[in-house]
């Protein structure tokens, strides 16, 4: 006789690492925003970098120190979104979780490359950009197809069932 198993629903089992994963994040990406990009303009390396005639200037550095930040404000705000979206369970998580981890991919890859067109950037081994790059691409091939075939996702995150107009309801005993 075989035993039945419950369908697994529910925040738990694999999905503890993609949650842990939204609240590692938005602060690993703060502290890179704060770290790297604020002395950029505290410290003056903006104008040596994007002024022309310049020892260090290069006609891409703004356009990719501007992609880098307005991409990673992007991302933080996007996974603070999926932090409440998994919480509440939204039937939207799954599909916007994917989005995320492509859209990442795409914007880690680009930026690497476009960082290389940079002379003074391609010159130089870059290995925590290679680290990036190969987070997101492990990301990508572990958990998009998991949200796409994992029972508990198809589960756990479920449309509302609609609302049934509320009849009224005899009281016995009237």
């Amino acid at each position: 006789m075989t035993r039945m198993h419950g369908e697994p629903k529910g925040l738990g089992g694999w999905l503890i690492i993609p949650a842990i994963g939204l609240f590692l994040y938005p602060i690993r990406m703060a502290f890179i925003l704060i770290n790297d990009f604020l002395p950029i303009f505290r410290e003056g390396y903006w104008e040596v970098l994007t002024t022309p005639g310049s020892e260090a200037y290069h006609h891409l550095w703004a356009p990719l120190l501007i992609f880098e930040m307005v991409g990673n404000t992007f991302f933080i705000i996007f996974n603070i979104v999926l932090i409440f979206l998994f919480f509440t369970k939204s039937y939207r998580f799954p599909t916007l979780f994917i989005v995320f981890l492509a859209i990442s991919l795409l914007f880690v890859a680009g930026d690497f490359f476009f960082a290389d067109l940079i002379p003074a950037v391609a010159a130089e081994s870059d290995p925590a950009s290679v680290k990036e790059l190969t987070r997101s691409i492990i990301a990508a091939i572990i958990w998009i197809p998991y949200f796409l075939v994992s029972r508990r996702v198809k589960n756990t995150f479920v449309k509302p069932e609609s609302v049934k107009s509320l009849q009224p309801t005899a009281k016995s005993g009237s």
